[in-house]
């Protein structure tokens, strides 16, 4: 029964140690990027607003507080393989801030993030396992070098679908919120259906879900701090090695189908990796009425928000809305996908 208990204990400081940092640290925070003149323009308001950028730092520094509670309460190599991929992807993401990598550079620079996480498995090889459950059909064969190149490709795809999803006044919190929760649905079943359950790996989860919730505070319309690509590929680093050390690598691939097919779209249009800031053309733009409206250029991007507008204009926080149900019915999906694996 004490270890019942304990254990509650420790799940909920997993979640509150993050939150309740990030919230009593936010306020000083942005006041010390505004007055230092880190801003930038929320270009979907006319005329623009100035919104403190980027929260990456602060987020960041949430997570790991988290994630470390979580190590030294379970002595779970797990948050460490999980700090060191998020880690590397902030530390690529603040340089963006700062000095503005090249559309090309940044990919390639996030397979870093990848080896740093991976590295862990060979210290501690229970950290993830190589192969992948699909529902009905059931798990692969273990293969350990061919499953560990597709983790460390793994890191720049998501993280940069994350970055993607990164464009309105709460599309990435809200992003970041509802996926996370899927993962962790997802890592809680997993977990029954092995036995054995390892606490430690549920936890390791709930410092993201807390620091997306914080951040959708601030974020959410009208958004008071941006989170930079220092926040968007952490978040997305995180996600990709919770997916893999919690083995719901499927489950997650759905719940973000609406973050690919953005970046298929995206990708596809203008062909290639291009830093969004040097992007001659935007997707959308505010009309006299001040609707946002889908961009009638032909060298635009088509992006998920484009085709979304070509509808119909809406106002941003519609728009996000819009957005934000379709990820809910992506991770409703991928809920539904880790029952069929691991219940059924």
């Amino acid at each position: 029964m004490f270890s019942w208990i304990l254990q509650g204990g420790l799940l909920l400081l997993a979640f509150f140690v993050p939150l309740v940092l990030l919230l009593a640290a936010f306020p000083p925070f942005l006041r010390y990027l505004a007055r230092i003149g880190h801003v930038s323009d929320d270009a979907h308001k006319s005329p623009p607003t100035k919104v403190p950028e980027p929260a990456g730092p602060l987020l960041f520094i949430a997570i790991l507080a988290g994630e470390l509670t979580v190590a030294a309460g379970y002595g779970s190599y797990v948050p460490l393989a999980l700090v060191a991929g998020a880690g590397i992807a902030f530390a690529i993401g603040l340089a963006d801030d700062l000095y503005v990598l090249g559309g090309k550079t940044k990919p390639l620079l996030l397979l870093l993030a990848g080896v740093g996480f991976v590295s862990f498995v060979f210290v501690r090889p229970e950290i993830y396992t190589s192969d992948l459950s699909f529902p009905l059909l059931g798990d692969t064969s273990p293969h350990f070098i061919i499953f560990t190149v597709l983790a460390i490709v793994a890191f720049p795809v998501v993280t940069n679908a994350f970055n993607m999803m990164d464009a309105f006044n709460g599309e990435i919190s809200w992003f970041t919120l509802l996926t996370s929760l899927a993962l962790l649905a997802g890592v809680v079943l997993h977990e029954v259906y092995r036995g054995g359950f390892s606490m430690s790996r549920v936890a390791s989860v709930l410092p993201l879900v807390a620091v997306a919730t914080g951040f959708l505070v601030y974020n959410r319309y009208p958004a008071r701090a941006f989170d930079g690509d220092s926040g968007s590929l952490m978040f997305g680093a995180m996600f990709a090695g919770i997916a893999i050390t919690g083995g719901v690598e499927v489950a997650a691939m759905i719940a973000m189908v609406p973050a690919i097919l953005n970046s298929f779209y995206t990708l596809s249009s203008v062909r290639g990796f291009v830093e969004r800031r040097k992007m001659s053309s935007r997707p959308t733009f505010i009309g006299s009425d001040g609707l946002l409206h889908a961009s009638v250029e032909k060298d635009a991007p088509n992006t998920l928000v484009r085709l979304v507008l070509l509808a119909s204009p809406l106002t941003e926080k519609d728009l996000v809305k819009s957005i934000v149900k379709l990820v809910a019915v992506a991770c409703a999906f991928s809920v539904g996908i880790s029952v069929l694996t691991w219940v059924l």
